[in-house]
């Protein structure tokens, strides 16, 4: 099982796509190799300069594990200031989130990056692998713990495939008031209406949906990402040939 179904409040079906087991070990090798290169360019600074010299072996391990601190809490710090992602997860586009599909917590990001002493640095990885391939939501046993889990924000579908797949030449409009609609706006309706399926935030899509009924003088009285997929495919048919 490579996704992950979640249904919203509006009973809005949602499908992520579970971060593929090769390129979260790619992430994590980026991630690693960042922490590797931050402790090499201290060791360079520190025998390239005298700064250290002349101290005792309790003040160069007080300095050492300070500004060890960084490499430390990486993981942490990065997922909890870049919303679930380190810098290898965005390289990769993954994302650590909730296993509803909502952002993770503080706490849940805390459980992961304590959990990571037994997932991956106590068993080389070997525990964390396993839980991966075997759980069904692609979990390792820190995921398991936190509720979470690692999905992938690579695209997999796009306007066309959602907007004009049933678009044909008897096609009926059902909002001739599409015309007060510029170019313009309707192209930043489906960059908006794209983004808010790509980032699965159906919120998007009800401000959207709001924001088209101004634009076209009518109230929906239809589920809002229907409604604006409407709209998009009459504006769409209306001016084809103009």
């Amino acid at each position: 099982m490579n996704k992950l179904l979640i249904n919203t409040p509006q009973n809005v079906n949602f499908e992520y796509k579970l971060a593929p087991v090769g390129t979260r070990i790619i992430a994590f090798a980026i991630d690693y190799g960042f922490m590797l290169l931050y402790i090499f360019a201290l060791v360079l600074f520190f025998d390239s300069t005298n700064v250290l010299e002349g101290l005792d072996n309790w003040s160069l391990w007080g300095i050492y594990s300070l500004v060890s601190l960084p490499v430390f809490f990486y993981t942490i710090g990065t997922e909890v200031l870049m919303n679930g992602q380190t810098f290898g997860k965005k390289i990769m586009k993954l994302k650590v989130v909730k296993i509803d599909g909502t952002r993770a917590t503080f706490y849940q990001y805390f459980i992961r990056w304590v959990s990571n002493a037994v997932d991956i640095f106590m068993s080389m990885g070997g525990i964390g692998l396993m839980s991966i391939i075997l759980s069904q939501k692609g979990q390792r046993l820190g995921d398991i713990a936190a509720d979470t889990t690692v999905i992938s924000l690579k695209e997999s579908l796009n306007l066309k495939e959602t907007v004009f797949e049933e678009l044909t030449v008897e096609h009926t409009i059902v909002y001739p008031e599409v015309y007060k609609i510029s170019d313009r706006e309707i192209n930043e309706i489906k960059d908006i209406y794209n983004t808010g399926y790509r980032r699965k935030n159906y919120e998007i899509i009800k401000a959207l949906a709001a924001k088209v009924e101004v634009l076209i003088g009518k109230k929906n009285e239809e589920l809002p990402e229907k409604f604006v997929a409407q709209v998009i495919q009459d504006h769409y048919y209306s001016f084809k040939n103009n």
